[in-house]
């Protein structure tokens, strides 16, 4: 198929303009010079989307009594819930990368356990996570870098003897590479007596059944966590539904769409309550919804059903 492609000659609009246009497309402007304000701040294609849920796909109109204030107030709201939940994440990256170490490397009895080609499925891919942390260390000026690369070597690899313990080079990690990291090992390996196998003991301080659904809840809490960081619309994505978690919710409490970010509030609901969070989730959630009361109207949309949020 031959793709037919024509020039873009949508001309540059001030804030002026757009609202201009936006009050000609029906939206309520109470306060002309707060919108041109608001749109001097924020780029109209980054806060368009906030607008999406008041319209008429059809007639390109918004809808009655649509107001900037409540897009507005939409826009906030996901905002404030980035920064709630890059907290959140951050808690958990931490807490992973500790927990993971003080295991394996317990395990194993080996500190560079992650340079051990025999505890991986596919130990060409974990080469590639190896080099791109060893340029990480290699560029760090931190201290504690700085005084093992003056110092020490290891005798785990030959291609990464200038590579320090796991403790250490999980500290410039991404969550990305943990997760890598965590999806190539050989479980096999990993068994203790009476059929035990340290990652899923690993797994369950997580709450969850064991590493395979832990992995799954972590690609979610990546993806969300990429979104975080590049500054990127949250409240109402698609995700991906992570395994497992469906199925520890009473029926009042299963999502109104699969693919949403409740599923990942309900994650962190079960990290808090393991100990792995130290701050309540919902409670939280609660509160946000509290102070932007236009986003009621669409929390079906983020998946959360009326039942979660009545109870307290």
């Amino acid at each position: 198929m031959v793709m037919k492609y024509t020039p873009y000659l949508k001309p540059f609009q001030t804030p002026e303009q757009i609202a201009n246009k936006l009050i000609s497309d029906g939206l309520i402007i109470d306060d002309i010079n707060f919108a041109i304000n608001i749109l001097s701040k924020i780029n109209y294609f980054r806060f368009k989307i906030y607008l999406r849920p008041f319209l008429n796909l059809e007639t390109k109109k918004f809808k009655p009594n649509t107001t900037f204030e409540k897009a507005y107030a939409i826009y906030c709201f996901d905002e404030e819930l980035r920064n709630l939940l890059f907290m959140q994440i951050s808690q958990i990256e931490i807490i992973l990368r500790t927990i993971l170490d003080q295991e394996i490397s317990k395990f194993t009895n080996n500190p560079f356990w992650y340079l051990d080609n025999d505890l991986f499925d596919n130990y060409i891919k974990i080469d590639s996570i190896r080099t791109t942390l060893r340029n990480e260390f290699q560029r760090s000026k931190d201290q504690y870098a700085l005084h093992y690369k003056n110092k020490y070597y290891n005798q785990e690899h030959n291609d990464f003897k200038d590579m320090p313990p796991f403790w250490i080079i999980s500290e410039l990690a991404t969550f990305g590479n943990i997760l890598s990291i965590t999806n190539n090992l050989k479980k096999s390996l990993f068994k203790q007596e009476y059929n035990h196998n340290i990652l899923d003991s690993l797994s369950k301080k997580f709450g969850a059944k064991n590493l395979k659904e832990l992995n799954s809840w972590l690609h979610l809490i990546r993806d969300v966590r990429n979104r975080v960081a590049h500054h990127s619309r949250v409240w109402n994505c698609n995700y991906r539904e992570p395994s497992g978690i469906k199925s520890k919710l009473d029926d009042e409490y299963q999502p109104t769409k699969s693919n949403k970010i409740y599923l990942l509030f309900v994650i962190l609901d079960i990290l808090y309550k393991n100990d792995i969070l130290i701050d309540d989730i919902k409670l939280s959630i609660c509160k946000l919804i509290d102070k932007y009361p236009t986003i009621v109207e669409y929390l079906a949309s983020m998946g959360i059903p009326k039942k979660w949020i009545e109870d307290e």
